[in-house]
C-alpha cells in the first residue's frame, strides 16, 4: 500500500515490534510511519484480522532500512547471512527425555476445597445477618 510515497517495509503482529523497528530507523534519519498501530493495540483478534501494524518508509529508503534492521536483528527482518548464527546449547538427552519428578504429597489433614467452603459459608451467614437486621428494624404490618 502506498501513502504519499511511502511503502510497507514490513508487517508486524505487535505494535511493540513495529515501534522497535521504527526507533532503529528514525535513529538513523529514516522517516517512518506506522499504520494500524492503535487498532492493533486494541485486541489480539483485531490485530490478526487487520494484519498487524505496518511499518512504512519512503520508497528510496527501503534498501537502507532493510540493511539497518537486518544488522540490528529486528524481529521479522532478514539478518546478515555472513554473520555467524547464535550457538545452540547442547542439552543431554537424559535431561530432556526423563519424566518429571513428582512433588512430594503434603498431607495437612484438610480436605481439598475446604477453604473455599469456609468462605462461602461465611458469606451466607453475613447475608443472613443483614437480612435479619433489616427485618427487625421495620414493622412487618402497619396497624
Amino acid at each position: 500500500m502506498a501513502l504519499d510515497g511511502f511503502v510497507a517495509l514490513g508487517t508486524h503482529l505487535t505494535p511493540e515490534e513495529a515501534g522497535l523497528a521504527r526507533g532503529i530507523l528514525e535513529d538513523q534519519g529514516i522517516e517512518t510511519l506506522l499504520e494500524d498501530e492503535a487498532l492493533s493495540s486494541v485486541d489480539p483478534l483485531v490485530r490478526l484480522a487487520i494484519g498487524g501494524t505496518k511499518l512504512l518508509v519512503r520508497e528510496g529508503d527501503v534498501p537502507r532500512a532493510l540493511e539497518l534492521l537486518g544488522e540490528a536483528g529486528a524481529p521479522g527482518f532478514p539478518h546478515d547471512p555472513s554473520a555467524s548464527p547464535p550457538e545452540t546449547p547442547e542439552v543431554p538427552e537424559s535431561e530432556w527425555s526423563a519424566a518429571p519428578e513428582e512433588p512430594p504429597a503434603e498431607d495437612d489433614g484438610a480436605q481439598p476445597g475446604a477453604g473455599a467452603r469456609v468462605v462461602v459459608i461465611g458469606i451466607i451467614l453475613a447475608l443472613a445477618a443483614v437480612a435479619l437486621l433489616a427485618l427487625t428494624r421495620r414493622p412487618i404490618l402497619d396497624p
